[in-house]
């Protein structure tokens, strides 16, 4: 047996379960396990579930790929961590703006606030006058 065909065709029982294992990582970051259920995180506990071993078979006989499993998760932390992060700047640049456009709004109501006290007053002062009756009224002079 030629060296290509013993890595292609792994006969030995150590062979066939890293096999195993490496499908069941295959199908479980895919999305589509044949066992667990779909959407469940990669986790050395849902490999072995997948390829039907035990979790110490995993630690145990097949170090390098149980490491790999741990890589692909916290990849996968990390891309959420990171997808939150920038959701989460988002929101604060979208919360500063806000803040901003409050603070505007409010500027706003005050000085509205204050001209429309000022043109109460004036129409006040305005009907004294026209009620008081030393007024006379001219009329117009139409066109």
């Amino acid at each position: 047996m030629s060296k290509s065909e013993d890595t292609s065709q792994p006969t030995t029982r150590s062979g066939l379960t890293a096999k195993a294992i490496r499908q069941a990582i295959v199908r479980i970051e895919k999305g589509r396990p044949k066992i667990i259920e779909p959407g469940r995180k990669l986790s050395i506990q849902a490999v072995a579930e997948e390829a039907g071993v035990s979790r110490a078979t995993i630690h145990n006989n097949h170090p390098g790929l149980a490491e790999r499993i741990r890589e692909a998760g916290n990849k996968v932390v990390r891309t959420q961590r990171d997808e939150k992060n920038t959701e989460l700047k988002e929101l604060r640049a979208k919360y500063t703006e806000l803040r901003q456009e409050y603070r505007q709004a409010r500027e706003l109501n005050r000085d509205m606030a204050s001209e429309l006290a000022s043109l109460i007053v004036e129409n006040q002062r305005l009907r004294a006058i026209v009620e008081n009756e030393k007024v006379v009224d001219f009329p117009s002079k139409k066109p």
